[in-house]
């Protein structure tokens, strides 16, 4: 009987083969692994670079932030506050390694206060009789009758409506205020449901939630507003010409009209500014403009909040942040800081 045997030179053949066989997978396992561990790799330095330059950024708002501070400090005269003043100069961008800073100052009493609008309307007073509202109020109607030329036209009637319900979302009570109102009862019937602060506004963009403000009107009011402590008063000298026409006699729910808002800007004193109430009150313009005095209540020329807006563009990080700070006696304090998306 004869017995086959494989060939040593065959068996050699199969072994080299094998052998073959298992170094491409030793080598391709170690390539799939270097390949994993360098993208691992990569990734790891790509979120530590751009937490580097998130820090670096965040920095960089902080140190901006404190030389807009620096800059209010500067006010020779914290009796008036006026446009004329350093910190109110447009700035350059300064560059910096990677990108560059923005700062810029506004003066925060140059807005209505959304925190004024709070208070208890008589229901016995017709809806446009002028009594029934504070002067706040007031300036808050005729401020919503300003934007004729949008896409959104309010008049004075649409105009209480609107502050009723901005009246009921901060008062504590659950009865409307007259046709325009809303207390929970109404909020709860949205979806989703939700309930009324009954408090006071903590942001400008809560305003949002309230009945009839639609994104539209919300878009408009934005730059006009702001969230202070109640009884802030709003600085003459730095008043927008939308909000110079918020200005009237108090038996008025109507707003100066644009030609009388700009003869009152002709009249403006040479040097840029009002040294005080009286001397706005005093201006020639009035007197061509007719009609009672207007209600100068909750008027100033000098202001004690201000607004800090900073950017900055470091590589491919852009980060801005909004200050509101607060005089106090000679210095400035932040009151609190908001991320702008």
């Amino acid at each position: 009987m004869n017995v086959c045997s494989k060939s040593p030179a065959s068996t050699k053949r199969r072994q080299s083969g094998a052998v073959l066989i298992m170094a491409l997978m030793i080598v391709s396992v170690v390539a799939g692994l270097a390949i994993k561990f360098t993208g691992d790799y990569q990734l790891g330095m790509a979120k530590a670079e751009s937490r580097w330059h998130g820090a670096q950024a965040r920095s960089y708002l902080l140190g901006a932030e404190n030389l807009a501070t620096y800059l209010l400090e500067q006010d020779p005269d914290p009796a008036v506050d006026h446009l004329e003043e350093p910190w109110a100069q447009e700035a350059p961008p300064f560059q910096i390694d990677g990108g560059w800073i923005l700062a810029s100052v506004e003066d925060a009493q140059s807005r209505l206060n959304l925190n004024d609008l709070g208070g208890t309307l008589d229901p016995n007073k017709a809806l446009t009789d002028p009594s029934r509202y504070t002067e706040m109020q007031r300036r808050f109607i005729r401020l919503l009758q300003t934007f004729t030329e949008q896409d959104v036209p309010l008049n004075e009637d649409e105009a209480v409506v609107i502050l009723e319900a901005i009246v009921d979302w901060m008062d504590p009570d659950n009865q409307p205020s007259g046709f325009g109102g809303a207390e929970a009862d109404y909020y709860q019937g949205l979806d989703p449901a939700y309930l009324p602060a009954n408090s006071e506004f903590v942001s400008v963009e809560e305003l949002r939630l309230v009945r009839h403000v639609g994104p539209e009107l919300m878009e408009l009011l934005r730059p006009h507003l702001v969230v202070l402590p109640r009884g802030q008063s709003m600085n003459v000298n730095t008043l927008s010409m939308k909000l110079l026409r918020t200005i009237n006699a108090s038996d008025r729910l109507q707003p100066l009209g644009p030609t009388e808002v700009e003869l009152l800007r002709q009249d403006w004193p040479e040097e840029g500014y009002h040294v005080d109430v009286q001397s706005f009150l005093s201006t020639p313009a009035w007197q061509g403009i007719g009609g009672s005095p207007p209600d100068t209540s909750g008027l100033s020329v000098n202001s004690n909040f201000f607004l800090v807006s900073t950017t900055v563009s470091l590589v491919d990080q852009r980060r801005s942040m909004r200050s509101l700070m607060m005089r106090a006696s000679d210095e400035f304090e932040v009151v609190r800081r908001i991320d702008v998306y």
